[in-house]
């Protein structure tokens, strides 16, 4: 089977939105290689106690860049190695200062720059080709592999990081995660127990921010609830805000509360309206357009400008220009920056533009649960019944396969299995359904309850990919007694190596046939 014609229908990977283009991937190299060799030195000092603050924002702000804009602009590369090529002669520099009062012989780090500050796109780019062949020659694949787990873990981390310093919190525990996994990009030693060890303890770390984060979230805007939500839309001006920072739709809700233009949300953004808070503004109308795999759609049938907030940039070369907004720190070609929440620009652009002008009635759906009476069902059906396994089944995967598979596996699965299904609904009398629609979070949150309340062996399915799934998976591998699941992924987030790495590693399997795994988990 080709791994992608499960994809067939979707425009991210058929259009191309999904892939990161050779140049990129080049410059993606160097950036990484001041990455790594800052955190080295940065490291270093903080093993002493010495936090440099300087080292800590461009790191934060690269990795940023690179999760959310795959193919940000030269101008943007340039940008951040000017920085790193102002920032790391003093990092250094203290580095050896700190060696000389210690009395220490201090040791430098290798790096493939002869002279980085005279190194322009060009020869960047050459380079970075240059050392990604290299390590194609000099490491095995699995261990490969593990150091792009690692990566795409310090991608997690930083995007729940940067979304805790919206709320005024500064986790120092998770930069010096960043900082372990970037210089064991440094090491020479090439055992995949070590890599191992360390992908668990980051993992575990990242689901920790995570928590914080929600937590912060539920104190700031109120515990989350089933709510519905609208697709309708009505006559009137219109913006419409993709990703998914909650605190940034905040800051535009309130930036918009004087004027007459609504506000719509697209994608994860949706899950904002699981929080008490935001039934409060009033020109919130609800829900536009099918999610991310159809953006092509979505924001060229939107009559409005659109807001793509910190870490929702991706490929917009064949995006309708002239509309896209952003809060983040870099801009693709076309898109227009937003800073320090000066949304003049936008409120301006959404007064010219058409609007809805006569509105169009869809049905509305219901997202979102309350975590208390999920627990109260869960010991209700586990005292009524005795059950063999427990299966948690996570968000829903958008492809017709993926759907069909996850469908049968709900009628398939004996009566004597308890699931758990956040996104796929059955009423039967051993299904527990919650609507967990964007909730990256709720998978965990889940899955640590199921493990206090019983003992019984847990199956985890993860239908489709985000960001943070990698992180999940092997942050719930460490579970006894745990099997876990992952559906096909666009290539960019996870390929058949890694998923072969996964397996072997860590023990996560791809989807095959509802029978055979079934026969897997339950035997045959």
């Amino acid at each position: 089977m080709n791994y992608n014609e499960d994809y067939q229908y979707d425009s991210c990977v058929s259009r191309g939105i999904c892939s990161v283009n050779p140049r990129t991937s080049a410059l993606q190299e160097i950036l990484i290689i001041y990455l790594k060799t800052t955190a080295y030195y940065a490291l270093k000092l903080h093993e002493a106690g010495i936090i440099n603050a300087d080292s800590g924002s461009i790191i934060l702000n690269t990795i940023s860049i690179m999760v959310s804009n795959p193919e940000f602009s030269e101008s943007d590369f340039e940008r951040l190695t000017k920085k790193f090529n102002e920032i790391l002669p003093d990092i250094i520099e203290q580095y050896e200062n700190l060696c000389r009062e210690r009395n220490i012989e201090p040791e430098f780090i290798e790096t493939p720059f002869k002279d980085y500050k005279k190194i322009d796109i060009v020869q960047s780019i050459r380079l970075g080709e240059k050392e990604f062949l290299n390590e194609t020659k000099s490491a095995p694949q699995e261990i490969r592999d593990l150091y792009k787990i690692l990566f795409v873990i310090a991608k997690s981390i930083c995007i729940n990081l940067l979304d805790l310093e919206t709320y005024g919190k500064n986790e120092k525990e998770g930069y010096l995660a960043i900082l372990k996994i970037l210089d064991s990009l440094n090491s020479k030693e090439r055992d995949s127990d070590r890599i191992k060890t360390l992908v668990l303890d980051v993992s575990k770390k990242d689901n920790e921010l995570m928590t914080l984060l929600r937590r912060t979230q539920e104190e700031r805007y109120g515990r989350q609830r089933v709510n519905e939500v609208s697709y309708s839309t009505t006559p009137g001006k219109a913006v419409l805000v993709a990703g998914s920072n909650i605190k940034e739709l905040e800051d535009i809700l309130e930036a918009f509360n004087d004027i007459d233009i609504d506000v719509y949300t697209h994608d994860e953004m949706m899950l904002a309206n699981t929080f008490p808070k935001f039934a409060e503004y009033k020109n919130l109308k609800g829900q536009f357009g099918q999610g991310m795999e159809e953006c092509l759609l979505d924001f060229a049938t939107f009559p409005g400008p659109i807001i793509l907030t910190k870490h929702s940039l991706f490929n917009v070369e064949h995006l309708y220009r002239g509309r896209l907004y952003t809060t983040d720190s870099a801009c693709s070609k076309g898109v227009i920056p937003i800073k320090n929440k000066d949304f003049a620009e936008v409120k301006e652009a959404a007064l010219q533009s058409k609007g809805f002008k006569t509105g169009k009635q869809c049905e509305s759906v219901n997202i979102g649960y309350n975590f208390e009476d999920f627990i109260s069902e869960l010991k209700q059906k586990l005292a009524e019944k005795e059950y063999s396994n427990i299966f948690i089944i996570g968000q829903a995967g958008y492809t017709l396969d993926q759907q069909a598979y996850f469908h049968k596996l709900l009628k398939q699965t004996p009566d004597d299995v308890l699931i758990i299904s956040l996104a796929y609904n059955l009423t039967k009398d051993n299904i527990i359904n919650i609507n967990g629609c964007y909730d990256s979070f709720a998978v965990i949150r889940t899955a640590e309850v199921v493990k206090e309340i019983t003992g019984l062996p847990v199956t985890i399915f993860f239908p489709q990919c985000d960001r943070y799934t990698i992180s999940q998976m092997t942050y719930l591998s460490r579970f006894e007694n745990f099997n876990i699941f992952v559906g096909k992924c666009t290539p960019l987030m996870l390929n058949p190596n890694l998923i072969n790495t996964l397996n072997k590693v860590f023990g996560i399997n791809g989807l095959s046939s509802v029978k055979k795994d079934l026969d897997k988990i339950l035997g045959e």
